[in-house]
């Protein structure tokens, strides 16, 4: 795949021809890359990219992923340099143990073990990925958090009215955590 150089900015360039998704002929090119090798690495993610093909890198599926989704996805929603079809169901055994290593609630690793999910279902179901690893592995986390306990509007009184008149200023905090909705639950 050729790159330039742009002797004028001391830097590399790239420039492609490519079939979009309609089949019509295109060209593409990006400047600016520090090196030949970071040119070349764009335009063959690029090309691979437009290609739909399963060689491509995981980050770069990530980015065909969110293409695909955006429209459909809120903004809140990971890679490596494997290739998405090297992923194995061992290789996110791992990840996930690593997740478990951490302080996360269970809630937060069950969020991000559904997000790795949709994007190996949405590789197996648009993009031919012939082996999901994420079907054969136990989900980590819990789908939703444990109960938690407010106080009504009874035991907020009750709890109130033990301040003395020389604690004014905690109540008047406490006051406003509780109408403003200011909680933090116990687990």
């Amino acid at each position: 795949m050729p790159v330039y150089k742009d002797e004028k900015r001391n830097t590399w360039f790239c420039k492609c021809n490519y079939k979009d998704w309609l089949g019509e002929s295109k060209s593409k090119m990006k400047r600016g890359f520090a090196t030949k090798k970071d040119a070349q690495q764009w335009e063959r993610d690029f090309l691979q990219k437009q290609s739909a093909s399963m060689d491509m890198k995981f980050a770069s599926f990530v980015d065909v992923y969110f293409e695909d989704k955006a429209p459909r996805l809120k903004e809140r929603s990971i890679m490596t340099k494997r290739t998405l079809n090297e992923i194995t169901a061992v290789d996110i055994i791992k990840w996930q143990n690593a997740l478990l290593n951490q302080d996360y609630k269970p809630t937060y690793l069950r969020m991000i073990q559904n997000q790795m999910t949709a994007l190996f279902n949405h590789a197996e179901k648009f993009y031919d990925l012939k082996d999901n690893p994420c079907k054969k592995v136990d989900k980590m986390g819990r789908p939703n958090a444990k109960e938690l306990n407010f106080w009504t509007k009874d035991e907020y009184e009750q709890f109130i009215q033990g301040f003395s008149p020389d604690e004014e200023m905690y109540r008047i905090i406490f006051q406003m955590l509780f109408w403003l909705g200011c909680r933090v639950g116990c687990q």
